[in-house]
C-alpha cells in the first residue's frame, strides 16, 4: 500500500515550531523596541525614527508574526483533518 496523507503528529510538531519562531520574532522586536525607546536622543530626528520603528513593528513585523501563527493553525488543522481521514478507512 502506498502512503498517502501526511504524518499527523509530525505536522502538529512542526506547526508548534512555527508558531514558537513567532513569537521569538516577536519577542526580539519587543526588545529591540525596548532600545528603541531609551535612546538618549531628543529632537525631530529621533521622532521620526521612533514614529518609523512604530509603523515598522506594527506593519511588516506584525504581518509577518500574524503570517506565521496562520501558517502555523493551517498546518495544525491540516493535521486534524489527515487524523479525521485516517479514522474513516
Amino acid at each position: 500500500m502506498t502512503f498517502k496523507g501526511m504524518n499527523p503528529e509530525e505536522g502538529r510538531e512542526v506547526a508548534t515550531s512555527i508558531s514558537e519562531a513567532g513569537q521569538q520574532i516577536l519577542e526580539a522586536i519587543d526588545a529591540s523596541t525596548s532600545l528603541v525607546n531609551t535612546v538618549e536622543w531628543i529632537g525631530p530626528d529621533y521622532d521620526a525614527y521612533q514614529e518609523d520603528w512604530n509603523a515598522f513593528v506594527s506593519g511588516p513585523v506584525a504581518n509577518l508574526v500574524e503570517g506565521f501563527q496562520r501558517r502555523s493553525d493551517e498546518l495544525g488543522t491540516h493535521a486534524e483533518q489527515q487524523d479525521a481521514a485516517s479514522n474513516q478507512q
